[in-house]
C-alpha cells in the first residue's frame, strides 16, 4: 500500500509526539508499505526509513503564529505529491486547523484516515476561532474514511460532540517499540548509573510533565510511603511546563533527595533508566481522565520494560481484558488508593511480577509499532483498491 502521511509535531524533543510518530512511520514501513510523510524538519537528527520519503516543512518552533506559513505551505506539498503519484490512502495526525489532507483527499479521490492522539481541539484558542476549528473538525471527520483513536472517552467525545458514526471511529491504542533484552541492562546495573541503593524500591513516571498529570497525589503518596518503605525513591524521565512546579512540591514535601529528575530521554536511552523502576505510574487528574481515560501512551512503553502500570480512571470496560486484567485502577486524585497500591506491589513482588509479566506479553504481541501500523492497515484495507494493471 502506498501512503502519504503528514503531522505536524515537534520532533526535537523525544516526547509521545515524536516517540509516536516515528513510530507509526516505522510500523508502515515494516509491514511493507511506502510511505511520503510530510512532517517538520527536526534541526537536530533527521529521520531515515528505507520505505519512507520524507518531504520536510519548516522546523516546529511551537505556538500558533507559525501555523499561517504551515498550513497553505503543507496543503502545497500534499497536493503536488498527489499530482505526481497514487496513493491508496492519506493518514494525518494532529490535523485542528490543517486542511490539506482533506482537499487533496476530495479533489483526487483518495481514501482519509485521521489519527485524533488528543482532544479533537487542542489548547485555547479564542471563542471564534475555536468555532471555526471545530467547523474545520466536523468537515475532516465527515470526510474522512476512517478515525483511528487511543482513547475510549476520545471515542465517545467524537461520537457525540461531532456526530461521527460510531462505525468510522476505531480504537487503537498507542504502541512501543521491540525490544532486545540481550541489550538491556540489569536493575542494579541501571540503579548504579543513577546512583540510587541496590535495595531501593523505585516509583516511575515517563513522559511530558504538565497540568495533565496528577504529580500532587503521586508525591502525596510517596510521602505517605516512605515510613513503611525507607528505600523509596521516584524517578521522573521527560520535562515540561510544570517541571519547576513538580520540583518545588516534591520539596515541600521533603522529597526533594528522592526524587531523580533525567530530563527528557530519546528512546533509544529508555534502557538506561527504565530498568531501574519497580512500577510505572501514570495517573490523571479528574478532569483529564474525563477527556483521555485511564490508558494513554505510557502503559506499553512501562510494560514493554517489565514493570507493572498504575493508572487513575473509573473503569477499564472497553479496554482488552489483557489491559483490564494486567493494570492496576485507582480512583483519580486518590492518595490513599495509590498508597495501598504502591504497598501491595512492594509487599507482593510475585505478584507484581505476574502482572507485569501478563501486560508484557500482551504488549509485545499486539501493542508493537509493527503490531498497530498492521492494525490501522486492516482498517485503511477496507477502503483500498489495488491499482489497475495498465
Amino acid at each position: 500500500m502506498n501512503i502519504l502521511y503528514f503531522s505536524y509535531v515537534d520532533l526535537d524533543t523525544p516526547s509521545a509526539c515524536q516517540t509516536h510518530t516515528l513510530g507509526i512511520l516505522g510500523g508502515f514501513a515494516a509491514n511493507g508499505c511506502q510511505v511520503d510523510a510530510i512532517v517538520p524538519r527536526p534541526s537536530v537528527h533527521r529521520p531515515h526509513g528505507d520505505l519512507i520519503r520524507f518531504h520536510f516543512l519548516s522546523p516546529y518552533h511551537g505556538g500558533r503564529r507559525y501555523l499561517l506559513r504551515e498550513m497553505p505551505y503543507s496543503a502545497g506539498i500534499l497536493w503536488s505529491l498527489c499530482r505526481q503519484r497514487h496513493y491508496d490512502s492519506i493518514y494525518a495526525r494532529d490535523m485542528d486547523v490543517f486542511v490539506g489532507p482533506r482537499l487533496c483527499s476530495q479533489f483526487f479521490g483518495i481514501p482519509l484516515y485521521l489519527e485524533v492522539d488528543d482532544t479533537p481541539v487542542e489548547g485555547a484558542y479564542p471563542y471564534l476561532i475555536r468555532k471555526a476549528v471545530e467547523l474545520n473538525l466536523k468537515l475532516d471527520y465527515r470526510q474522512a474514511a476512517g478515525l483511528i483513536v487511543p482513547s475510549l472517552p476520545r471515542c465517545r467525545i467524537i461520537n457525540r460532540q461531532f456526530q461521527v458514526p460510531l462505525a468510522k471511529i476505531h480504537l487503537i491504542l498507542n504502541g512501543t517499540e521491540e525490544l532486545d533484552f540481550g541489550m538491556i541492562p540489569t536493575k542494579a546495573e541501571a540503579r548504579q548509573r543513577l546512583r540510587l541503593p541496590a535495595d531501593a524500591f523505585c516509583l516511575g513516571y515517563l513522559g511530558v510533565i504538565y497540568e495533565r498529570y496528577d504529580f500532587g497525589t503521586m508525591l502525596t503518596a510517596m510521602a505517605a510511603c516512605l515510613p513503611l518503605i525507607p528505600h523509596l525513591f521516584f524517578i521522573i524521565v521527560g520535562g515540561g511546563s510544570s517541571l519547576d512546579q513538580v520540583k518545588r512540591q516534591a520539596a515541600d514535601l521533603g522529597l526533594a533527595d528522592r526524587v531523580v529528575f533525567t530530563g527528557f530521554l530519546p528512546p533509544e536511552e529508555f534502557a538506561r533508566v527504565l530498568p531501574a523502576m519497580d512500577v510505572g505510574l501514570m495517573p490523571l487528574t479528574k478532569s483529564a481522565v474525563l477527556e483521555h481515560g485511564p490508558i494513554h501512551t505510557k502503559m506499553a512503553t512501562y510494560a514493554s520494560f517489565n514493570l507493572p502500570v498504575v493508572t487513575a480512571g473509573y473503569s477499564l470496560e472497553g479496554y482488552p481484558e489483557e489491559v483490564r486484567s494486567g493494570v492496576l485502577l485507582m480512583p483519580p486524585e486518590d492518595a490513599a488508593a495509590l498508597v495501598a497500591m504502591i504497598l501491595q506491589l512492594q509487599q507482593n513482588p510475585s505478584e507484581a511480577a505476574r502482572l507485569a509479566q501478563s501486560l508484557r506479553r500482551y504488549v509485545m504481541n499486539r501493542l508493537t509499532w509493527k503490531a498497530v501500523a498492521s492494525d490501522i492497515l486492516a482498517v485503511m484495507e477496507k477502503s483500498w483498491k489495488p491499482p489497475i494493471a495498465k
